[in-house]
């Protein structure tokens, strides 16, 4: 007997018909912000079809941190799960969208802050992908513009993240460059990451996007990897 499928293609295209996507992920492009500690994004054309080739390919160099990527729990805490080894449905789920634009530079969006947002907007829920949003991204840029999104980003206190870890989220992201305020020493990474709870940073788009959504991200399956760009849509009724 063939096996069809055909409630789940039959939802999958009432979904498709229904939706509107937002892309929340930054296009991959020369002179994008890397960390500077690592390799930026480049790239060598090895054939082109103005060159008379028969096709058109690229050889890519790039950090697994590159771009909006997520981070896995191997990239911080040793014996947690390789970006490879990440759920098909870690990143699909229902997103929760925090205006966090008031945080001072430098500074943490406490867990006050977040209990209060909770009380105006309603609880944030087990399996929940949480966003925060600094307002980062409206600094983000193509060298040699953009040079303010390297420095002096917000981020999110450890109380808060222990607060999301004890809540049993999926995941956690930011538009900035690291969930943890710059110059800190990431005790959010730690907090989270051990739990499986997997981090996303240098999202785009959330300045446009309402309190809820539904969302899905893809990482890329580097054996044995600590992290990977990713492309991150955000769904909403057309």
């Amino acid at each position: 007997m063939e096996i069809t499928n055909k409630t789940v293609i039959d939802n999958l295209n009432r979904f498709i018909e229904s939706a509107k996507a937002i892309d929340m992920s930054h296009s991959m492009e020369m002179g994008m912000p890397n960390w500077p500690t690592q390799p930026p994004y480049s790239y060598t054309d090895i054939n082109r079809l103005d060159w008379g080739d028969e096709s058109f390919h690229r050889s890519v160099t790039f950090s697994e941190h590159t771009g909006t990527h997520v981070d896995a729990g191997a990239h911080f805490v040793k014996g947690t799960p390789t970006v490879d080894q990440i759920s098909l449905f870690q990143l699909m789920g229902r997103a929760v969208n925090i205006d966090a634009t008031k945080t001072a530079k430098r500074g943490d969006y406490t867990l006050e802050e977040l209990k209060q947002w909770e009380k105006d907007n309603g609880p944030i829920l087990k399996d929940d992908i949480v966003f925060f949003r600094f307002g980062w991204d409206e600094k983000y840029g193509i060298k040699p513009e953009g040079k303010d999104f390297y420095s002096d980003w917000p981020g999110i206190s450890s109380k808060v993240g222990e607060y999301l870890r004890d809540k049993n989220v999926k995941a956690v992201g930011t538009d900035t460059m690291a969930l943890d305020a710059d110059g800190t020493d990431y005790p959010c990474h730690e907090i989270l990451l051990s739990k499986d709870i997997n981090i996303i940073e240098n999202v785009n788009n959330l300045k446009i996007l309402p309190k809820f959504f539904a969302v899905i991200g893809f990482a890329n399956p580097f054996k044995g990897g600590s992290g990977s760009p990713i492309r991150l849509v955000a769904f909403l009724d057309k």
